[in-house]
This record gives structure tokens, C-alpha cells and sequence, in this order.
């Protein structure tokens, strides 16, 4: 009897992981502004970003839907351009902390070097890994790059569907992350005033 609600409960744990997982899933990558103050004297900073796709791999998805056994199913891919997503992240992180964004001043470039999400198979839940990864750029008004720097984050999460949703949301963190680390970065700070 024990035996058969263990199989019932990891076939349950499969089917779930694998639900609908062989339609595309195409969805929003949502991005939570943080909380950060205003930087002291940012007003008076106009600031221009910008981002580009570097991905050398993956660039069409932003993940895969896996079954049961782990096996890659169909493609999830995001409703908006992966650069559209990371520029706006970035433009919205400056405007948080006072900077006055539009289309003069420094320029801030992203390129995005990965914005992925792996799926796992666990016993009972499986687990949804992010990675974003960028090389940020700051070029001051008379051309010259005054700064660059590559940024990583990393998220995961324990997941009961490997679905877009939850790889958006794993996504979503691990794009905070990585802005947290850059918008943390002084040399970045002060890069924005030259």
C-alpha cells in the first residue's frame, strides 16, 4: 500500500513537471524596481541607455520546458525582446535613484551576454535555474568608454511546473541581481559623471 502512494506521488511529481510541455509558452519577463534611495546630486545626471545582444547561443529562447525524465521539450520564449527587457531594468534602476534618463548624457550600454533558465526533475518538486549575464559599458559624453564591467545573477528556485511562468520569474531575480550588483558598483556611479 506504501508503496503505491510513493509511485502515485512521483508520478504525480512528473506529470506535473511536464504538463503542456510540449506547446510553446511565450511570456512576459516582469521586472520589480527596487527600493534604493536617491544617489545625492543624480538629478542633475542625464544618463542615455541603451542594450544589444551578445548571446551567442539561445538567442531565440529564453528557455525549454522539460517531462518528466528531463527530457527538453518545447521552447520558452519572452513576449518582449530580451534587450527591450534588460534596457527598460536598467533605465528603471537609474530613474529609482534620482538620474534623469532620456537622450543625452553618459551612455549606459547591456549587452547581453545569457538570459536563460534550466529546468531540473527532483524526486517531488524540480528546480528552475536562471543566469544573467552582461557587459556593461559607459561611454561619457565627448565618446571615450569610461567604464565596463561584466555582471552576472544567478537565481533558482524549487518548482512544482517547468513552465514559462516560472522560468520568468526565476529570470526576473536573477536580472535583479545582477542590477543590484551594478548599481552597487561605485566605479559605475562615478562613471555616470565624467
Amino acid at each position: 500500500m506504501k508503496a503505491n502512494i510513493f509511485a502515485g506521488l512521483a508520478l504525480a511529481g512528473l506529470v506535473g513537471l511536464s504538463a503542456c510541455a510540449t506547446s510553446e509558452d511565450i511570456v512576459p519577463v516582469p521586472y520589480a524596481v527596487s527600493t534604493a534611495t536617491a544617489t545625492p546630486g543624480a538629478q542633475s545626471i542625464r544618463v542615455t541607455v541603451a542594450s544589444s545582444d551578445a548571446r551567442t547561443e539561445n538567442r531565440a529562447r529564453i528557455g525549454a520546458q522539460i517531462n518528466g525524465y528531463g527530457m527538453e521539450m518545447a521552447a520558452i520564449r519572452s513576449q518582449v525582446e530580451v534587450t527591450d527587457i534588460v534596457r527598460d531594468a536598467i533605465a528603471a534602476e537609474l530613474r529609482q535613484r534620482g538620474y534623469q534618463v532620456g537622450d543625452t548624457g553618459a551612455r549606459v550600454n547591456a549587452e547581453v551576454t545569457t538570459f536563460y533558465n534550466d529546468f531540473s526533475v527532483g524526486m517531488l518538486a524540480g528546480k528552475s535555474k536562471a543566469d544573467v549575464g552582461l557587459t556593461v559599458t559607459v561611454t561619457n559624453a565627448a565618446g571615450s568608454e569610461v567604464y565596463r564591467r561584466a555582471i552576472a545573477g544567478q537565481a533558482e528556485r524549487t518548482v512544482q511546473l517547468a513552465n514559462g511562468g516560472n522560468a520568468a520569474t526565476t529570470l526576473s531575480q536573477a536580472l535583479s541581481l545582477a542590477l543590484k550588483e551594478l548599481m552597487g558598483d561605485p566605479a559605475f556611479v562615478a562613471a555616470l559623471t565624467r
